[in-house]
C-alpha cells in the first residue's frame, strides 16, 4: 500500500491565487468608479461592488467554517496531526494579524489624514477665488469690448474707412489694445474691412443685421470668441460695425473644469463624514476577504506541513503492526522528502531481512529433519535388502511353486527400498544445495533450451516464448536455473492434462532502487484452490501420487539464494502464473 500527497494541495493553491487575482481585478476595476460615484448610492458601480463585497468574504468565511469544523472533528476522533494542525493554524492567523492590524490602522488614519487635506477649507476657497476670477476676467473683457462700441472715438477713428484702413486699425490697436479684430458691413451686408486676427471673423451677416450690443460668445476648436456690434453713420451712409476679442486658448474648458472642481468640492465638503465612513468600509472590504484568503493559505499549508507527519505516523503504525509493503509517496525535493525516503528504505529492507530470516528458518529446520530423517532410515535399508535377496534365493532353491508368489513380492520390496532412497538423497540434495555460481545468462536461450526437454513429454502443449527480449540478460547459476524452469515446466503441463499453452515472458522492473528481471511463467491449467494457496512451496507437500513435494520448495530455495523473490497467481479453470525477480546487478 502508498500514500501519496501534494495534488490537494497544488490545486488549492492555484484556487486561491485565482481568487486573489480576480479580487485585485475587482478593486482596480471598480475603485475608480466607486470612488467618484459616491454622491450617487444607486449608481452601477456602487451597487456591483457592494455584491462583489459582500457575496465574496461569505463563500470564503463559509469555505473556512467548514475547514474549522473539520478539524475540531479530527481533534474530537483525535486523528493523528490534528493537535499539532491547530498549532500551527493559529501560528499562522496570529501572524497574519501582527501584520494586518496596524496595517489597517495605518491605513485608516492615513485615509483620514488625506481626506481632511483633500476637504481642507483654503482648497475651498481658492477654487471658489479662481472662478470668481476668471468671470471677473470674462464680464471685464465684455464690458470693455461694449464700452469701446459705445465711445465717442471709434466713430471719429472709422473716418480713416475709406482713406487708410492701416491707420484705422493702428489706431484702434493704439486706443484699446484689447480689441483683436475689427469687422465692418455696409447697409447692403457687404464686408468692407477686416482687420485684425482671422478667427473673428463673421461670415453670415444675417447675425448682426439687427443686432446692437454684446453678441454671442462663439466657440471655435480651442478659441472662445466675444465680440459687440454697434451701428454708424459716415458721410451720409449707415454701416455696421463689429469689435472682438479672442480669448486665451482653452479658456472656456478650464473655467468649466474650474466650476466642475468647486461643484465637486462643494458636494464632498456636504458628505465629509459620509465619504470617510464609505472609504473605511470599502478598505475593510478590500482587506477582510485578503485577510481570509491568507487563513485559507495557513489552512492548505498546514496541511501540506502536517500530511508528511501523519503518513509516517501512520505508515509506522502498519509497519509495527506487520505490514512491510507501506510505502509513502512525496513528488517534493526538501528535508521531508529525504526522511519518507529514508523511511521507505528501511521498510524495504527490513522486509528484505524479515523474508531472509523466515526463509532461513525454514530451511534451517528442514535441514535438521533431513539430517535427522537420512540417520534413521538410512541404517535398516541394508540389512533388508540383504534380507529379502537372502530369502528370495532360498525360496529359489528349494520350492519352484512359490516362485511366481515369492519372487514379485521380493522385487516389490527391493525396489521400494531403492525408492526410499532415492527419496533420501533428493532431500538430501534439497538440505544440501550448494550456493549459486553466477554467470552471465540469457534468458531467451536457457528457456528454450529447457522446454526443448519438456517438449515431448506431451504434444497437445505449445511453448510461447516469443515475449522474451532476445537481448535480456541476468547473472545466476545456469545449473540451478535450468532446475527452477524444469520444475515448473512439468508442473505447468501436469496441469493441462488435455494440453494448453504455456507463454514465458520478461521484462526489466525497478523495485527500491534496483533494477530486477521478471519472468512470467503462465499455464492454461486447472488453476490451484484456494485452500492450498499457502501450502504450495512447502517441503513434501504434494496433490499427485507419485510427488515428492520437493520440487517447488527447491524452486523458493535457487530464488532465494540467487536474492530473488518468486510468487504466483492462480484462478481455478483458467491457470496459474508464476512470477520471478531476479536482481541483474
Amino acid at each position: 500500500m502508498k500514500l501519496h500527497h501534494g495534488d490537494t494541495t497544488s490545486v488549492g493553491l492555484l484556487v486561491l491565487v485565482f481568487i486573489f487575482i480576480l479580487l485585485i481585478g475587482l478593486i482596480v476595476a471598480f475603485s475608480q468608479q466607486i470612488l467618484s460615484n459616491l454622491t450617487d448610492a444607486d449608481s452601477p458601480a456602487n451597487i456591483v461592488a457592494m455584491v462583489v463585497a459582500i457575496l465574496l468574504p461569505l463563500i470564503l468565511l463559509g469555505i473556512i467554517i467548514y475547514q474549522i469544523i473539520r478539524l475540531i472533528r479530527d481533534r474530537a476522533l483525535r486523528k493523528p496531526g490534528s493537535r499539532l494542525k491547530t498549532r500551527l493554524l493559529i501560528f499562522f492567523v496570529f501572524v497574519s494579524l501582527l501584520s494586518s492590524i496596524p496595517q489597517s490602522l495605518i491605513s485608516v488614519s492615513f485615509i483620514n489624514s488625506t481626506i481632511n487635506f483633500w476637504l481642507e477649507a483654503r482648497i475651498g476657497v481658492a477654487l471658489k477665488g479662481g472662478l470668481e476670477i476668471s468671470l471677473d476676467y470674462y464680464h471685464g473683457l465684455v464690458e470693455n469690448l461694449s464700452n469701446f462700441s459705445r465711445s465717442t472715438i471709434l466713430p471719429y477713428i472709422l473716418r480713416d474707412l475709406n482713406n487708410s484702413p492701416e491707420r484705422l486699425w493702428k489706431n484702434i490697436q493704439t486706443t484699446n489694445s484689447q480689441v483683436h479684430f475689427i469687422q465692418v458691413y455696409d447697409e447692403n451686408g457687404e464686408e468692407i474691412l477686416f482687420k485684425g486676427n482671422k478667427d473673428g471673423d463673421i461670415l453670415d451677416f444675417s447675425h448682426i443685421k439687427n443686432v446692437s450690443g454684446s453678441l454671442p460668445k462663439v466657440d471655435r476648436k480651442n478659441l472662445s470668441i466675444i465680440r459687440n456690434a454697434s451701428k454708424h453713420l459716415l458721410s451720409g451712409r449707415r454701416y455696421h460695425v463689429v469689435v472682438g476679442m479672442v480669448l486665451p486658448e482653452g479658456f472656456d474648458e478650464k473655467a468649466r473644469h474650474l466650476t466642475e472642481s468647486l461643484e465637486t468640492f462643494s458636494q464632498l465638503n456636504r458628505y465629509k463624514r459620509q465619504f470617510n465612513t464609505v472609504l473605511i468600509i470599502f478598505y475593510f472590504f478590500v482587506s477582510f476577504p485578503i485577510f481570509l484568503l491568507s487563513i485559507l493559505v495557513s489552512f492548505l499549508l498546514t496541511e501540506e506541513i502536517i500530511r508528511p507527519i501523519v503518513n509516517l505516523e501512520e505508515a509506522t503504525r502498519r509497519v509495527a503492526e506487520g505490514d512491510f509493503s507501506f510505502r509513502i509517496l512525496t513528488r517534493s525535493d526538501d528535508e521531508l522528502s529525504v526522511l519518507v525516503n529514508s523511511f521507505n528504505r528501511m521498510v524495504a529492507e527490513l522486509s528484505h531481512s524479515r523474508k531472509k530470516l523466515v526463509q532461513a528458518e525454514k530451511i534451517t529446520a528442514w535441514q535438521e529433519i533431513a539430517q535427522r530423517l537420512a540417520h534413521e532410515i538410512k541404517n535398516p535399508l541394508t540389512p533388508i535388502k540383504l534380507s529379502a535377496q537372502r530369502i528370495l534365493k532360498k525360496f529359489r532353491d528349494r520350492r519352484e511353486e512359490f516362485d511366481y508368489m515369492l519372487e514379485p513380492a521380493v522385487t516389490s520390496i527391493i525396489d521400494e527400498v531403492d525408492n526410499l532412497n532415492d527419496l533420501l538423497l533428493e532431500f538430501r540434495e534439497f538440505a544440501r544445495l550448494p550456493g549459486p555460481k553466477l554467470e552471465r545468462i540469457n534468458v531467451k536461450n536457457l528457456v528454450k533450451e529447457v522446454s526443448s526437454i519438456y517438449r515431448n513429454l506431451s504434444r497437445r502443449v505449445r511453448f510461447d516464448y516469443s515475449h522474451i527480449d532476445e537481448d535480456m540478460v541476468f547473472l545466476a547459476d545456469r545449473n540451478q536455473m535450468k532446475q527452477v524452469f524444469a520444475n515448473l515446466f512439468k508442473n505447468a503441463i501436469r496441469a493441462m492434462p488435455e494440453g494448453g499453452d504455456i507463454l514465458i515472458s520478461s521484462d526489466i522492473v525497478k523495485k527500491e532502487n534496483k533494477n530486477y528481471c521478471r519472468i512470467w511463467i503462465k499455464d492454461t491449467g486447472i488453476g490451484i484452490e484456494d485452500e492450498l494457496k499457502s501450502k504450495v512451496f512447502d517441503p513434501y507437500f504434494t496433490t499427485k501420487k507419485d510427488g515428492t513435494g520437493l520440487g517447488l520448495a527447491i524452486v523458493e530455495r535457487i530464488v532465494f539464494d540467487h536474492n530473488g523473490l518468486i510468487r504466483f497467481e492462480t484462478q481455478i479453470g483458467t491457470g496459474t502464473t508464476f512470477i520471478i525477480d531476479l536482481p541483474l546487478e
